[in-house]
């Protein structure tokens, strides 16, 4: 079976989609062939995909699972400073995600990536100049030099990161178009996709956002992001649903089996906060939420 992983975005909550892997392949012995995925999800998704069989996609799920236990605290992905509106003018951004790059050092070998010949990547990213989303594909051997550069970008969200400059664009986060690429999923022709969330939805398959409290500009502003990239989400999983149900109606498309995985309830943790105690907590949450869609009796299909 031809099976698609696609990972959204959603930053420290990256960590509950950790959790859901983690049952998924450890307990439920589910096997991959296509990773997908835009910001906290690119991540995932490219340690993931440097496994060329199973037997080494349980290791590259053990992998990830202690990169995100090995996280301290913020500064374990990004460095701030108290001058913060001032590098904003100057440096394009209020932090410097100098621990990213540094964990990206580590984990994500794009030579390996672009020559696994049974698994492959896709991380989504969107240039400032143009708007255009371009999904960096481990395929490509052409993508091989930048293909690190690109998953930080996937993960660079405006103001708050600077862009990555890559022949001669300012990349950003992936999902400011696309942020959970199923899309790009459908056109590879999977068998099966299985779609992990960092939000919840509900049976309309809506986006279910927690009420919180006006903190400033800058946590309205990220704030505004999260509720953009949820609703952009949710619109993908409505349209998949349309498409799952009414394939008579898009010529050259078939009916694939989508497993939603999503939080009962929001995740704790603002996007930005990458607090270890937090982090155990959703890594516990994502896998009790997998094993819960998995011992239903019978795949859950965009909830029709």
């Amino acid at each position: 079976m031809k099976r698609a992983l696609v990972l959204a975005g959603g930053g420290s909550r990256g960590a509950f989609e950790c959790g859901a892997i983690d049952f998924l392949v450890n307990e439920a012995g589910l096997d991959f062939d296509i990773f997908l995925g835009s910001s906290a999800g690119a991540l995932n998704a490219a340690v993931l995909g440097s496994a060329r069989n199973y037997r080494e996609l349980v290791k590259q799920s053990r992998e990830l699972r202690e990169l995100w236990l090995n996280i301290r605290g913020n500064r374990s992905i990004y460095n701030s400073s108290k001058f913060g509106i001032i590098n904003l003018l100057l440096y394009d951004a209020l932090h410097n995600p100098v621990g990213l790059r540094r964990l990206l050092a580590e984990h994500v070998d794009p030579a390996r990536l672009c020559s696994n010949p049974s698994k492959f990547i896709k991380v989504g990213t969107v240039a400032i100049e143009t708007g255009e989303l371009f999904f960096a594909d481990s395929r490509c051997r052409e993508s091989e030099p930048h293909l690190r550069d690109y998953i930080l970008a996937s993960a660079s969200i405006p103001v708050y990161f600077p862009p990555v400059k890559i022949d001669g664009k300012h990349w950003y986060d992936g999902g400011l178009r696309d942020i959970t690429p199923l899309g790009a999923a459908f056109e590879e022709c999977p068998d099966e996709i299985v779609v992990i969330l960092t939000f919840p939805v509900n049976q309309d398959l809506e986006p279910v956002l927690p009420e919180v409290r006006y903190r400033g500009p800058f946590h309205a502003l990220l704030r505004a992001f999260n509720i953009l990239t949820s609703e952009i989400s949710a619109n993908d999983l409505q349209y998949a649903r349309v498409i799952n149900k009414h394939t008579r109606l898009f010529p050259g498309t078939r009916r694939i089996p989508i497993r939603i995985i999503s939080p009962s309830n929001a995740l704790a943790g603002e996007l930005l906060e990458f607090d270890p105690e937090i982090i155990r907590e959703n890594i516990k949450k994502g896998f009790e939420a997998a094993r819960n869609l998995l011992f239903q009796s019978k795949p859950e299909i965009l909830k029709i």
